[in-house]
């Protein structure tokens, strides 16, 4: 019997929890490895772009005995007015190679552009979000043997990053988070403490909340009678320091 089994589904399910603390001490640049295969860097960006035109990532193979074989594919991102992703097929970026594959203990650069003006693809001063799938292809296997098979989903950021502007409401014992800014932030461990930093809410979820766009937590049985004397608390991809805000007015 032959058993297939996609690597994104065990990292999710097994090494979340670990992913996530590493993410929020380092600042969410740091490369992920799965199984031998690490990828660098897992955020790209392209902050300027009439200057950068294009931008990089690595897969490189560690302590591995076979080669892998590897496609990539781009996904224009948006999120719909709840925070929900919504990806779509884009045929405006270039990505060389297409498919490769990775020699053990070997490395494979991927360069990642735009076949028109970036400026022409962007909506005035917002953000421009896409995804970049590096997915393995499956090969033969073994009678009796499992195949892990790799799988990275990353995101590509283009245009300028602004600062951490985010309102934080309390409607039907939800908390609403609105990002007023016209790029992306990544939120991780947010927190409801009270005016004594007491913590009366915690959620470990982290997620992206694109430009413009909100989302809602659910306080199940946490009750915010005053929304005025709480705070919240988070870690972001803007910076390594927890941010605190208050709630809005």
């Amino acid at each position: 019997m032959k058993f297939v089994v996609y690597r994104e589904i065990i990292i999710r399910r097994c090494n979340m929890k670990k992913i996530i603390a590493l993410l929020v001490s380092s600042m969410f640049y740091m490369s992920v490895s799965n199984a031998g295969v690490s990828v660098d860097p897992v955020q790209m960006y392209i902050q300027n772009p009439t200057k950068q035109r294009t931008t990089t990532l690595t897969l490189e193979s560690k302590d591995e005995t076979e080669k892998r074989i590897f496609e990539v594919k781009a996904f224009k991102w948006t999120q719909k007015e709840n925070g929900e992703n919504v990806l779509e097929p884009d045929n405006s970026l270039i990505i060389n190679p297409k498919n490769f594959i990775l020699q053990p203990n070997g490395k494979q650069t991927i360069r990642v552009g735009f076949n028109r003006p970036i400026e022409s693809i962007l909506s005035g001063q917002q953000e421009g979000t896409w995804r970049v799938m590096v997915d393995e292809i499956p090969q033969a296997v073994k009678e009796s043997s499992v195949n892990f098979l790799v799988s990275f989903n990353l995101p590509l950021f283009v245009g300028k990053q602004e600062d951490v502007k985010l309102k934080f409401n309390v409607e039907n014992n939800k908390l609403v988070v609105k990002n007023n800014a016209n790029s992306h932030i990544q939120i991780a461990n947010l927190k409801i403490v009270d005016a004594n930093k007491k913590e009366v809410f915690k959620t470990e979820t982290m997620s992206y909340l694109l430009a413009n766009k909100s989302t809602s937590y659910d306080l199940n049985n946490t009750r915010i009678s005053n929304p005025k004397n709480y705070y919240v608390q988070l870690f972001t991809d803007k910076n390594d320091k927890m941010v605190e805000l208050k709630f809005s007015d």
